[in-house]
């Protein structure tokens, strides 16, 4: 007599697809990180105040804020698929046209485009990570996109660095405009489906009056990319102005997304032993100790180490405030809590650059200081939290 068939407890096999996503992902984040050591030093070379300096980098997140929140009606009208396309190609264009632009006002409205145009992209690719394998599986398979995230981190500000310092500062923004044509050869991983509604606003209405773990995960997303914009915005100018070289900041940033990979690969293979839901405390008190030393630090070395080691417990906020989302609201308005959570990001992304960039008047290491009050709200924020996860 044949034995019964044992239960295997090994986990489901990962999707196809989400590999094509994560690639996506990828091409997004690379495209975007290509700029990020010389966006800064580009603009100071032309003259520029830290006020414009922040505003203009700033600009961008402020765009993604409203396309994202809208980013629901697009995939119904056109689809998910066209609405990712539409995304990618219009990057491209504005990332070529940015150091092409001959005015202040140009600068801006570049980078205002950009940001509505990069908005489509990520609610859509967020939704249809999460509906890629079963809810057990959501944390792994969102661990494995942040890993691809992280690569593009990785690899973005490393080449960045190096065509700033060898080439010129523009050719990033050329580059970055490559890599965002060249994404869209992933675009089929995104289904050509059509979200049932047109109006996100009841969507939102509605997330809001019945999931309170959603919003919560939406400010928490906002102290922690007002933090990530600061560091993103003034390390090259505080670091070049210490005597760094834009192939070093491109470094420090690099060490960031080895650390960012590091973490994702935890969680992808130990999602079971590992929560990120009991790290977020302690990932946003080491992001925060990170950042806000950071004009004690001169040397590359220091910088890049006290980078790498606090994001290694940074990293783990992504994924676990994607988890949050996609557990707290009802399926039919994921897109919209997605783009709720995205917009959020952009909203911290946004003052950050901006507020720093006043703070900075008085000396770029000021623009630190923002960093140590936004870390202490996160924290109440997640101590308060009924929903936060017992040892």
């Amino acid at each position: 007599m044949p034995s019964p068939v044992q239960p295997s407890s090994a986990p489901p096999p990962t999707p196809p697809r989400i590999h094509g996503l994560g690639l996506i992902g990828l091409g997004a984040v690379f495209s975007i990180t290509l700029t990020t050591p010389v966006i800064s030093l580009y603009l100071g070379r032309l003259g520029l105040s830290t006020v414009h300096i922040g505003g203009i980098i700033g600009a961008m997140s402020l765009a993604l804020i409203v396309s994202e929140v809208f980013a629901l009606g697009a995939s119904s009208w056109i689809g998910r698929r066209f609405a990712v396309l539409a995304s990618l190609g219009g990057s491209a264009i504005m990332f070529s046209c940015f150091p092409l632009a001959g005015s202040l006002a140009a600068l801006y409205a570049t980078r205002l485009i950009l940001g509505a145009a990069r908005g489509l992209l990520w609610p859509v690719l967020f939704a249809e990570v999460a509906e890629a394998g079963s809810s057990t599986r959501v944390t792994a398979l969102f661990a494995l996109f942040w890993l691809y995230f992280g690569v593009g981190q990785l690899l973005g500000p490393a080449l960045g660095g190096w065509l700033g310092q060898q080439i010129s500062l523009t050719a990033p923004f050329f580059g970055a405009a490559v890599v965002s044509l060249a994404t869209a050869a992933a675009v089929g991983a995104i289904r050509p489906v059509r979200d049932v509604s047109p109006n996100p606003l009841p969507s939102y209405a509605a997330l809001l009056r019945r999931s309170p773990t959603v919003w919560r995960a939406w400010l928490l997303i906002v102290c922690n990319t007002v933090v990530f914009g600061v560091y993103t915005t003034f390390l090259p100018l505080y670091a070049v102005g210490r005597g760094r070289s834009p192939e070093e900041v491109g470094l420090v940033f690099t060490g960031g997304g080895v650390a960012f990979i590091i973490t994702q690969v935890i969680l992808h293979r130990l999602p079971l032993r590992v929560s990120p839901e009991r790290l977020l405390v302690l990932s946003f008190l080491a992001r925060g100790v990170g950042v806000g030393i950071t004009p004690w630090l001169g040397s590359f070395w220091e910088l890049f180490t006290v980078n790498f080691f606090t994001s290694i417990l940074g990293a783990a906020v992504p994924p676990a405030l994607s988890t949050r989302i996609t557990d707290g609201a009802p399926r039919e308005n994921l897109v919209a809590a997605m783009g709720g959570l995205n917009a959020a990001a952009d909203l911290g992304f946004f003052v950050g650059p901006v507020l720093g960039g006043v703070l900075a008047g008085a000396g770029v290491q000021w623009a630190f200081a923002l960093v140590p009050a936004v870390t202490l709200l996160a924290v109440i924020l997640l101590v308060a939290d009924p929903a936060r996860p017992q040892a």
